[in-house]
């Protein structure tokens, strides 16, 4: 019972303040759960079309994705930011489905291996819309992960790698998600402000404004539920005419309750806990470990080989989401830093004015008394 009791109180230790060892094996399994959904789903979708094999993760999927909405404690939307929901839904749905198909065609390697350009994706469309910055070693990196991606999918030959559309499919899954993080920053942004704005300027604050405003979880459980909706019209007739489920082998079943439990569930909770231990940078550069992990157990399990050149691509690959990420995560610091100061300041002059029993608006009295009777 004493080890027992040893273990309980250091694994709680452990969740409240890890290790930062504890953080990085935390990551690592995450990519190891998201290899595994990979890999498991290329033998099932030979039963089960893709937006069918989707429409059954995302049930199971939803009910956890409910659960952390409610954990966050935000209050409801509003009707104006409902209007945020449709286009998330069409992107983050696009990536819910898509990477399934790409699996299909494409093998779960070539799938896992343009997985790491959501990142350089997301800064990309960030930096169009003028939401970040774009300064020379973030180009550098975005051209080098690009590159490298284009050699680990062998665009250079038809021949022996994806055909056009199948690269073009690929893409489009991992830009997606960079779409859905692009019009999720925007929306939080602008809610944010208005609630700032309005906590300002009402002195007594109502019940609904009491609570925050809304936030990523529940953007991201409404996107997935009407997201769901929409692949749900398309994958259920394939469902009931194209699954001959008496013959569907346990496998497949396995691979269903993997997707939507392991890989939606836990993955996805374990690196949201992570995440708020780590430094920004390191989610994104471990995206390139579900490359290694997807690569070691295609070659286990199903028998497929990754080549030098697929290695070499990848490597670069990471090599630019790393780069990218050193210097997103530069410019985070300098805003918190910036942000930190300014509120500072802000509290200095509020003491001063307190301390000199001066409110803002008599200052401003004074100061036009003192200007109307300057001389000329």
């Amino acid at each position: 019972m004493v080890p027992l009791g040893w273990c309980g109180a250091w694994w709680r230790r452990q969740y409240h303040d890890p290790h930062p060892g504890t953080c990085h094996l935390a990551l690592c399994t995450v990519q190891l759960l998201f290899a595994g959904m990979h890999v498991t789903s290329k033998p099932a979708l030979e039963f089960i079309p893709p937006f069918g094999f989707c429409t059954l993760r995302l049930v199971l999927a939803l009910p956890f994705l409910w659960w952390l909405a409610l954990k966050e404690g935000s209050r409801r939307f509003r009707s104006a930011e409902l209007l945020y929901i449709p286009p998330m839904a069409f992107a983050i749905g696009i990536a819910y489905s898509f990477i399934f198909v790409c699996n299909q065609r494409s093998g779960p390697i070539a799938t896992a291996m343009v997985q790491p350009l959501m990142p350089i994706s997301t800064g990309a469309f960030l930096a169009v819309l003028g939401l970040e910055p774009l300064p020379p070693f973030k180009v550098f990196g975005m051209l080098v992960a690009t590159f490298g991606t284009s050699l680990a999918l062998r665009v250079y030959s038809t021949n022996i790698g994806p055909g056009p559309l199948d690269v073009f499919l690929l893409v489009i899954q991992a830009s997606s998600y960079g779409v859905y993080i692009v019009l999720l920053t925007r929306a939080l942004g602008q809610i944010r402000t208005a609630h700032e704005i309005e906590t300002r300027a009402l002195k007594e604050a109502s019940s609904e404004q009491e609570k925050p405003p809304p936030g990523p979880m529940l953007f991201l459980f409404s996107a997935t539920l009407l997201a769901e909706v929409a692949i749900a019209c398309v994958g259920l007739p394939g469902l009931v005419t194209a699954v001959n489920w008496q013959d569907l082998p346990v496998a497949a079943y396995m691979a269903v309750l993997y997707a939507g439990i392991a890989s939606s569930c836990f993955a996805h909770g374990l690196n949201s806990w992570a995440v708020s231990h780590v430094s920004g940078v390191l989610p994104t550069v471990y995206s390139g470990v579900q490359v290694i992990w997807t690569a070691l157990l295609s070659y286990v399990v199903l028998g497929e080989k990754i080549t030098w050149d697929q290695a070499v691509g990848s490597l670069l690959t990471i090599c630019g989401v790393a780069l990218v990420s050193w210097v997103r995560e530069k410019e985070r610091r300098l805003l918190r830093k910036e942000k930190v100061e300014m509120e500072e300041t802000r509290e200095n002059e509020a003491e001063t004015e307190r301390g000199h029993g001066m409110t803002p608006e008599r200052r401003q009295n004074l100061a036009r008394v003192c200007r109307g009777s300057s001389p000329a």
